[in-house]
């Protein structure tokens, strides 16, 4: 069967490039396929066991509206935060698309105001500690769904295009890519071991952080030209909410960035939680990663946060993807299958966390999928060095940060480093198809997925 456009991914650049194609276009045939199930059929066993159970497709990952229906979903609204499409279409061009997608938020529900559009006297406080210590703080007005929030503002977003005729193929795994003379023809995916064809001359490529590593090996084997990206490590850390009052009633989430003192390697925060819950998600065979939720009424008295060091590698190593996956199961291996947790106040002195010190703390841990240990054991020195030094200058922005009440999850993990590469329309060499979302490695966060959907559609129907 033939479309007009097939997105491969069911994610926000997904979700949001459907929506502008039938919204411009209501005569177009488009097909989403997605490796896991729609979004009403995504249920996490975790809600009802309180605990993972290792899905062989992790709901919160995988299906319709991608892993940003299952987070945080906090959308920054400015270019500087989510990814860096921008050095490829401009500034002007990601800030106004991204005003076209919280123009789709507030159709479908959302209507409340960004939090930090305003700075008061404890932001310029905290402002002027960052730069004393220098950290770079980025202050984008941020919108927060929540987790809760997010599944329904998405549930109404996909029942629309259900109503205007969008088609969506669950349950597929993407096998191969149909290319003639350099153009784009269709597509093979996998269903329940039988093989289907999709045809169209327009595939948007959006797969998300977890098909990246399929991404990177379908660039190899059709000749899409990709550079290798960078790739984050790091960990989850959970602390009481009071620690981090200041921060969280007025940013909400202020996004750190920091360049270590020992190496110069970047270090960053990332998708902050307050009165969150710590999630353990299952992105591959022994693949365990720690992530955080937030909901807007279920609340804990733990804030989590990640603690990332961004890696670029250079020649001749060029294997990212597999030396990320080697550390997650080195991790693994020591657990039996769940996150490596450890307070940091054994970590600073060299000793293994245990269930019994652990009693000891101010903090009661959110989640039980953990096995209290030494994260030294998993994570290389470079990175747990970097990671150490930022947590003890996020204190001087956070007093109390760098207590004994601090646990760190590991790994954190964000698979982006295939790096594609597009023109000003999302193309890449291969005619008609485009790239979008994390996946191309031009993204990080919900608003630069789906303002890359969006663009490559605005390509599209150029055409029609």
């Amino acid at each position: 069967m033939k479309y007009d456009i097939i997105f491969l991914g069911g994610g926000q650049a997904g979700i949001f490039g459907a929506y502008e194609a039938v919204e411009k276009n209501s005569s177009l045939k488009v097909l989403v396929v997605d490796k896991g199930r729609m979004l009403k059929n995504r249920v996490c066993p975790k809600e009802t066991l309180g605990k993972c159970v290792n899905c062989p497709t992790c709901a919160i990952i995988y299906g319709v509206s991608g892993a940003g229906a299952f987070s945080d979903s906090k959308f920054n609204m400015d270019y500087k935060v989510g990814g860096d499409v921008h050095t490829v279409t401009g500034k002007e061009v990601v800030n106004q698309t991204i005003k076209d997608v919280v123009a789709v938020y507030r159709k479908f529900g959302f209507n409340e105001e960004p939090s930090g559009l305003k700075y008061n006297t404890t932001m310029e406080e905290i402002k002027r500690r960052c730069i004393e210590h220098g950290i770079q703080l980025v202050d984008t007005p941020t919108m927060h769904l929540g987790t809760d929030g997010s599944r329904k503002l998405y549930t109404m977003l996909v029942d629309h295009l259900l109503e205007k005729g969008v088609e969506f193929a669950t349950e597929r795994e993407v096998e191969e890519l149909i290319i003639e003379d350099g153009k784009i023809k269709g597509a093979v995916v996998s269903h329940k071991g039988e093989k289907e064809t999709y045809y169209s001359d327009n595939i948007v490529l959006g797969m998300g952080r977890s098909g990246a590593h399929k991404v990177m090996d379908l660039c190899q084997k059709y000749g899409v030209n990709y550079q290798d990206g960078a790739i984050d490590i790091g960990v989850r850390v959970e602390i009481p909410d009071i620690i981090m009052k200041e921060i969280n009633e007025n940013f909400y989430e202020a996004k750190m960035i920091y360049y270590t003192k020992t190496y110069n390697d970047k270090m960053r925060t990332f998708c902050s939680n307050p009165s969150g819950f710590i999630a353990a998600e299952k992105h591959a065979d022994d693949v365990i990663l720690a992530n955080g939720h937030a909901y807007k009424d279920k609340k804990s008295t733990n804030t989590n946060l990640a603690l990332l060091c961004t890696k670029t590698f250079t020649k001749p190593f060029d294997q990212p993807f597999e030396y990320a996956t080697a550390i997650a199961n080195l991790s693994s291996m020591l657990t039996g299958g769940k996150l490596l947790m450890q307070s940091y106040g054994d970590l600073k002195v060299g000793k293994r966390s245990t269930d019994e010190k652990l009693e000891r703390l101010n903090i009661v841990p959110t989640t039980t999928d953990y096995v209290a240990g030494d994260i030294s054991l998993a994570c290389p020195k470079r990175i747990l060095d970097n990671i150490m030094e930022f947590i003890e200058a996020h204190d001087k922005i956070t007093p109390g940060f760098a207590s004994a009440d601090l646990l760190l999850y590991f790994p954190e993990i964000k698979f982006r480093s295939t790096r594609m590469e597009i023109d000003k329309n999302m193309m890449t060499n291969i005619e008609g198809l485009y790239a979008a979302g994390d996946s191309s490695g031009y993204g990080s966060g919900l608003n630069i997925a789906a303002v890359m959907g969006i663009l490559a559609v605005r390509h599209i129907l150029t055409k029609y």
